[in-house]
């Protein structure tokens, strides 16, 4: 069986949504949060296909689409067995629930 290795596929833009969020994706791999033009949130993010995945700096995740240059995100799906609040070392995903950018 022959191993493929994954592609790499980065994209350049900023999608903002009208509640003030916005998110630049940029060609070397990393992203920019912005809400109301602060950064709030960066890390680094990888595509495979349309889908996306953020890896916040700070240790947060984020998933979701960019189909037809509209980019929609939501937080991962939590296992069922994890208690309402995450670790104490663990920070939440800047988005707790599906969050549409355009």
């Amino acid at each position: 069986m022959k191993y493929y290795p994954k592609i790499a596929r980065w994209v350049s833009g900023v999608w903002a949504s009208a509640d003030g969020v916005a998110l630049e994706l940029r060609m070397d791999g990393r992203f920019e949060e912005r809400h109301d033009g602060e950064v709030v949130f960066t890390g680094h993010y990888e595509m495979e296909g349309d889908d996306v995945r953020l890896f916040e700096d700070g240790g947060g995740l984020l998933i979701g689409r960019l189909t037809e240059g509209r980019l929609s995100l939501e937080p991962p799906p939590r296992p069922r067995d994890v208690g309402r609040f995450p670790a104490r070392n663990q920070r939440r995903p800047s988005l707790g629930r599906s969050h549409p950018l355009y």
